[in-house]
């Protein structure tokens, strides 16, 4: 049975979980999925392919390299990373060359990640479930790279063993259950932030959300810059006054404010590769050292001189 149904009509998850093992000698397999959830761990060496993402897909690299493709960037999925793609993503293409890599490809039901989301936000109602629907969900909210946190890089690990030996006797969904309560612990801030924006219509949230991501991306690329928070809001086809006023909304501090912090932890990176704290605070932008070392007592609580590395 692919689906469940309520006695409304309303579909809840797939409750059928596939689990496998693909290696270079047996892609043909990745035909016969059927699930809307499936766990197959990866040993390949050389791969280049076009990958389709189907619900919520979860790609992660326990040893090697893995490259990924769409919206015009590439991602690079080294060990201990994951990507999160969602089936807004048409298509996307994945390069391994020549580095004997072991990942994880978890495919998850949509309906399953709003369960998991709607008990999030609403915990204490007991009766809702039956009538979940996608309006949980935006395109944006589960596109990201990230660094596996240690109860995350655990269970993928272990999902690796489990598909490699198939030993595992109890239903394989029972796994997925686990990760995805570990995928929304782990993006909670992001999930929050989505949610914190006060919209009458889903369509506006969605769209305002995807200019803030923009935004956020153009602070994090502007480092070395001198950009304005007016040319960053240009960007994102926001006014000023309306960008500060959400991007604070959203992720709790000013844009102005982000940008600050993200400098102040750039700058611990750069001092560990052997630059002096005049030379870092030149790179960064501040005005002399004098006003670097106020900036960071004010965020670390000492000045850089003092502050442990």
């Amino acid at each position: 049975m692919r689906q469940n149904k309520t006695t409304s009509g309303n579909s809840l998850y797939s409750g059928n979980c596939e689990i496998l093992h693909v290696n270079d000698n047996n892609c043909n397999i990745l035909e016969k999925i059927k699930s809307e959830n499936c766990i197959m761990s990866t040993l390949s060496t050389s791969l280049e392919s076009e990958l389709r993402p189907k619900g919520l897909a979860l790609k992660f690299t326990a040893e090697g390299l893995e490259t990924y493709w769409f919206q015009k960037k590439h991602f690079h999925v080294s060990s201990g990373k994951y990507l999160l793609v969602n089936e807004t993503i048409p298509a996307m293409d994945v390069v391994i060359k020549g580095v004997p890599t072991w990942g994880m490809c978890v495919d998850i039901d949509m309906q399953l990640v709003n369960d998991a989301l709607y008990q999030l936000l609403y915990p204490d109602d007991l009766d809702g479930y039956n009538s979940i629907s996608r309006f949980l969900l935006s395109p944006e909210l589960f596109v990201r790279e990230a660094v596996a946190g240690a109860q995350l890089k655990s269970l993928l690990n272990k999902f690796i063993s489990i598909s490699v030996s198939k030993e595992y006797k109890a239903p394989g969904l029972e796994l997925i259950y686990e990760l995805i309560t570990l995928l929304i612990q782990e993006n909670r801030e992001m999930v929050s932030s989505y949610y914190s924006l006060q919209t009458s219509k889903l369509s506006t949230r969605q769209e305002l959300f995807r200019r803030l991501l923009l935004g956020k991306e153009v602070l994090d690329d502007s480092l070395f810059t001198d950009l304005s928070m007016k040319q960053v809001a240009e960007a994102c086809c926001l006014s000023e006054f309306r960008f500060y006023r959400l991007f604070k909304q959203c992720f709790g501090h000013s844009p102005y404010n982000y940008l600050f912090k993200k400098r102040i932890e750039k700058s611990m990176e750069m001092k560990k590769q052997g630059l002096s704290w005049s030379e870092i605070a030149y790179t960064l932008n501040f005005t002399d050292l004098a006003a670097f070392s106020k900036s960071f007592k004010k965020i670390k609580g000492l000045p850089p001189s003092r502050y442990p590395l």
